[in-house]
């Protein structure tokens, strides 16, 4: 079962775009940790209706967020002559986004 439960605040504004005739908005979460843990910062991606729903959230908003765990890979362009790297990272997608 991939299941993600959050709940933080936005570091920034929400960014609604539109890929392939779906549109989508990418946020990032600050979660804190309990105790001496670091603060997390994780990605966010709402799809749809959620999407632009969620695109009218501002920065510092405190949202709860249920949704799933992806990974994704992808090589990104070398500057110059150098050999393209490889680059990866997780990120959630929103299943349900409450503002609390």
């Amino acid at each position: 079962m991939n299941k993600v439960k959050l709940a933080g605040r936005l570091t920034r504004d929400p960014e609604l775009s539109e890929r392939s005739e779906t549109k989508v908005c990418d946020m990032r979460l600050a979660v804190n940790g309990a105790g001496n843990t670091p603060t997390l910062f994780i990605d966010v991606v709402a799809f749809n209706e959620l999407a632009e729903s969620s695109a009218e959230l501002k920065k510092g908003a405190e949202i709860e967020v249920d949704g799933a765990l992806r990974y994704s890979e992808w090589e990104a362009k070398a500057s110059g002559k150098g050999k393209a790297q490889k680059r990866s990272k997780h990120s959630v997608i929103v299943r349900e986004l409450v503002a609390a």
